[in-house]
């Protein structure tokens, strides 16, 4: 246990340090909000659309907190109606429980990064595959 309280302190100041300078939504974020359970998502932004749909400007990949869990589960739901949306043919229909939200946050993170890659072992059917192709979605990159 002394061991985990070591750790935990070691990367609360490192979370600290690393994300001091970032502009958060939340107008009453403070640095201290970091160290609870939040979740990080680089696909919270808008793109800038028209009036007749198109998009103007995509928005940016910018990685920050979300200070509710609601909030992002109703950005990925968007996410998964617009894959569906472009995907008539290979419609998804996924649950994103508490759990499954936090790895489709760990797989976009992954796979939006610079040659970014992991492995993921579960039971058949659990959603790897299904989750691996909504981040690549999310981070507009081609799932093969």
């Amino acid at each position: 246990m002394n061991d985990k309280k070591i750790f935990e302190s070691i990367l609360d100041k490192a979370t600290k340090e690393r994300f001091k300078d970032i502009q958060f939504k939340d107008p009453n974020f403070d640095e201290d909000m970091l160290l609870t359970d939040y979740m990080f998502a680089d696909f919270q932004r808008e793109d800038v659309v028209d009036e007749a749909g198109e998009v103007i400007e995509q928005a940016p990949f910018v990685y920050e907190a979300c200070s509710d869990i609601e909030n992002i589960r109703k950005r990925a739901y968007e996410k998964l109606d617009m894959y569906n949306e472009k995907n008539q043919s290979k419609k998804m229909n996924i649950v994103l429980f508490d759990d499954a939200l936090g790895h489709l946050l760990r797989i976009t993170r992954i796979v939006g990064a610079p040659a970014g890659n992991a492995m993921l072992v579960g039971v058949g059917g659990s959603g790897k595959q299904s989750l691996t192709k909504l981040a690549a979605y999310i981070e507009k990159q081609f799932f093969f």
